[in-house]
């Protein structure tokens, strides 16, 4: 987990400046649509479908939705964790002794079953 005091705040100027850390090192996904999931989403409720719940008697909903999907199963071991992983590494690598002392007093250590471990082995 990391150090809060240690964090950046979320602010436009950090994402673009995370942004600049990890593009030399991850693919460009797409984000895309998809019809029949936005139609599913959007579809009105009928009054019916109210009995028995705490909304009988209101009227229905009638969303109206769009849904967005950013791909990160195209990046990089198939998963969004790989620019986490880039993000954590190269802001390791800016603080002061770092390189200097090769990388081993202030080290990367990870332990996972899954994509966590395949983003840091590749940085």
């Amino acid at each position: 987990m990391a150090d809060l005091s240690t964090c950046l705040p979320l602010t436009r100027a950090s994402v673009v400046e995370a942004h600049k850390l990890v593009k030399p090192h991850v693919h460009y996904t797409p984000v895309l649509t998809n019809k029949t999931l936005t139609a599913l989403a959007s579809t009105p409720r009928a009054a019916e479908d109210l009995r028995g719940t705490k909304w009988e008697g209101r009227t229905p909903a009638k969303p109206v939705l769009r849904l967005w999907f950013k791909c990160e199963n195209l990046q990089r071991i198939g998963a969004f964790k790989v620019r986490g992983a880039f993000h954590a590494v190269e802001r390791l690598k800016k603080e002061p002794g770092w390189l200097e002392s090769g990388g081993k007093e202030k080290g990367v250590v990870t332990h996972s079953s899954g994509t966590s471990d395949l983003a840091l082995d590749l940085t």
